[in-house]
């Protein structure tokens, strides 16, 4: 997998040179190499009719890469990176369980639900390659916007859920079936859990991402503010009756990049 994304991201380097190489100026000194590093805010959305898979939120995770761009004219560059990202999502409320989970005598496609702290935690290496138009402020700044499509390789993915709760048969909370036999009360059961799921997950997801950034000449090179959202458009889940959702996110990143 490393050898694939580094070959991946090599060969977009390779061919955004091989142009700056056959430019009409035969010269490399429109490229730019950089690195950058930000928080991401990622959110699953779908769920595909279930439970299990439905009402996610977003958390916080980090991202960093590095990038190349190569400018074509004085407005126009393409960009391509390689960005570590943490994506995935977040529930902390009322929310469903898998019944043969609880209790392997129910039959599968059974929900409880249970009151407790759920984390999808999905590590994507990602390959964006993007338009990017520049709009001069100044002789020493510029507002750029970008878009394009990227290809995320997933590296791992957890399921952590925290917190102890009295297990419902229905969402409102009124059926406890946690129950102690001999006094008849329910009783809460811990939740606490780190699953591995990766092999729930599809190891690649295609997507579509852009946004804006502002950069200003810093010494010898310049600083970029960069503000980005991802949109994935492969459904993450391998197995249907895990649901149907797609990953996105927000970035906010700082960076610098140098001239070649």
């Amino acid at each position: 997998m490393k050898k694939i994304i580094v070959t991946l991201f090599t060969l977009s380097c390779s061919i955004i040179m091989a142009m700056a190489q056959s430019s009409s100026d035969n010269s490399l000194s429109n490229l730019k190499i950089g690195a950058f590093v930000g928080l991401n805010m990622p959110k699953l959305t779908g769920g595909g009719g279930n439970p299990l898979s439905e009402n996610w939120s977003s958390r916080e995770g980090g991202a960093f890469g590095v990038t190349v761009s190569w400018s074509t004219g004085p407005h126009f560059a393409w960009r391509a990176d390689l960005l570590y990202s943490s994506e995935g999502g977040q529930r902390n409320k009322m929310q469903a369980i898998d019944g043969p989970s609880f209790n392997p005598q129910v039959p599968a496609g059974t929900y409880f639900y249970a009151n407790f702290k759920n984390q999808s935690i999905l590590n994507y290496l990602e390959v964006p390659v993007m338009g990017k138009y520049s709009f001069p402020l100044s002789k020493s700044s510029y507002f750029y916007v970008d878009f394009g499509p990227y290809i995320g390789f997933l590296l791992n993915a957890n399921q952590k859920t925290r917190g102890s709760s009295i297990v419902y048969a229905d969402p409102e909370g009124t059926q406890a079936v946690s129950v102690n036999p001999q006094t008849g009360q329910p009783f809460p059961v811990s939740l606490d859990a780190d699953t591995d799921i990766k092999d729930k997950i599809h190891t690649i997801n295609l997507g579509l991402t852009g946004g804006i950034g502002l950069t200003q000449k810093v010494g010898f090179g310049e600083l970029v503010l960069d503000l980005r959202g991802a949109y994935g458009l492969t459904n993450i889940q391998k197995y249907p009756e895990d649901g149907s959702n797609h990953i996105g996110n927000l970035l906010v990143s700082v960076g610098y990049s140098v001239p070649f």
